[in-house]
C-alpha cells in the first residue's frame, strides 16, 4: 500500500514537473512563466524556477509580480544580497504592492532582521488590509519585539479578515496562553480544530490550554487525537504524561514518558518526569536511573537534585542524599 502510495506521488510529481517544462516554453508569456516557477519551487527545483524567472523577466522586464517573485526565491536559497537589490528594484516600480512588503518582511525575518520584518508587514497590511497572512506575520514580530498588545491587536485583525485562517486563530490562542487568557485561548484553539481537524498541532494546542485549566477529560481526548495525528511530537506524549500525573495513573504516565524520551532524548525535563512516575509507584532504582540522567542533561535544575535526595534516602544512602539536598539548596530549591 505504501508503495503504491509512494508510486503515485512520484508520478504526481513528474506529471508537475512536464506541466512547469511545457509552460516554461513561452518567456513572453509571464503568468504561464509564474506558473511554472511555482511548481519547479513546489518539487523542489528552485535553481530552476530561478532560471525561469529571469528569462521571463528578460521580456517583460518591469513586470512587478515577476520581479517580486524573483526576489523571493532567491531569499529562499539563502541569496540574500541579490534579493535585497531586486526587492528595492521592486518597489521602486511599485511601492504599494502589499505582496510584495510581505515577501520583504518573510525575507527580513529569515535573516533575524525582526523589527525591519515589523516595518516591511506594516506597510503591507496598510496597502493591503486584507493581507491576512501579513496580518498574521506583523502579530508575531511585534510578539517577538515585546510589543503584546499591538501583536494581539494585529492576530485579532487577522482573525476577523479571514475567520477561516486556522494559523491566525492558533498563533492568537498562543500569544492568549502566554498573556493569561486561557479561556480565551481555549476557544481560539477549538476554532483551530475545527478548520483543521486533522492537524496535530492544533488539537496539540488545544490539549495543553486545557490542561492548564483542569479540563483533564477534554484535555486527553484533544491530546489522545493529537498523537493519532502527529505522533511524532515528543511535546504531546509529554503532556499526556503530565496529565496522567495529575490524575495518578504513573504506568501510562511512565509509557507516555518513554515514548518522548525516545524521542527527544536529551530533554531533561522527560527524565525528571519519569523519575516522579517512578517514585510514585515505589520503584526507587528506575527514579534513581531516571534523575541521574536527568542531572546529566540539566544540572542546574534544584529539582532533580530535591528528588535525588528523596531517592537516595528511601535506599538508606545518607551521603548520597545529603549530597543531593546540598546541591539542590545551592541552586535554589
Amino acid at each position: 500500500m505504501a508503495e503504491s502510495a509512494r508510486g503515485a506521488a512520484a508520478a504526481e510529481a513528474g506529471d508537475r514537473l512536464a506541466l512547469a517544462e511545457q509552460l516554461a516554453a513561452n518567456p513572453a508569456n509571464a503568468e504561464a512563466m509564474l506558473q511554472a516557477a511555482r511548481l519547479f519551487a513546489v518539487e523542489g527545483r528552485r535553481d530552476r524556477a530561478v532560471e525561469t524567472v529571469r528569462q521571463a523577466i528578460i521580456a517583460s522586464p518591469r513586470h512587478v509580480e515577476l520581479l517580486s517573485s524573483l526576489a523571493d526565491l532567491l531569499s529562499r536559497g539563502g541569496s540574500f544580497e541579490e534579493a535585497d537589490r531586486v526587492f528595492q528594484q521592486t518597489l521602486d516600480l511599485a511601492p504599494k504592492h502589499a505582496e510584495t512588503w510581505y515577501r520583504r518582511g518573510l525575507h527580513a525575518g529569515r535573516q533575524g532582521r525582526v523589527q525591519e520584518a515589523r516595518d516591511a508587514y506594516d506597510q503591507a497590511v496598510q496597502h493591503d488590509a486584507r493581507h491576512v497572512r501579513a496580518w498574521v506575520n506583523l502579530g508575531l514580530a511585534r510578539a517577538d519585539l515585546g510589543d503584546r498588545d499591538s501583536a494581539r491587536r494585529a492576530l485579532e485583525r487577522a482573525v476577523v479578515v479571514d475567520p477561516a485562517c486556522a494559523e491566525a486563530h492558533t498563533n492568537l490562542g498562543i500569544l492568549y496562553i502566554e498573556t493569561g487568557l486561557h479561556e480565551e485561548a481555549v476557544a481560539e484553539f477549538r476554532d483551530a480544530v475545527r478548520l483543521g481537524p486533522e492537524s496535530g498541532e492544533a488539537h496539540f494546542n488545544l490539549g495543553w490550554a486545557l490542561l492548564a485549566q483542569e479540563e483533564l477529560e477534554q484535555a486527553e481526548t484533544a491530546l489522545t487525537a493529537a498523537t493519532h495525528y502527529d505522533s511524532g511530537n515528543p511535546e504531546t506524549h509529554y503532556a499526556l504524561a503530565l496529565l496522567h500525573l495529575k490524575v495518578g495513573n504513573y504506568a501510562a504516565a511512565v509509557s507516555d514518558l518513554k515514548r518522548a524520551i525516545a524521542l527527544r532524548p536529551e530533554d531533561g525535563r522527560f527524565h525528571y518526569h519519569l523519575a516522579v512516575a517512578y517514585n510514585n509507584q515505589d520503584a526507587t532504582d528506575q527514579a534513581i536511573l531516571a534523575l541521574e540522567q536527568a542531572a546529566r542533561i540539566a544540572p542546574e535544575d534544584p529539582r532533580i537534585h530535591r528528588l535525588l535526595g528523596v531517592a537516595y534516602d528511601k535506599k538508606e544512602l545518607p551521603a548520597r542524599a545529603r549530597e543531593a539536598y546540598r546541591r539542590a539548596a545551592a541552586l535554589g530549591a
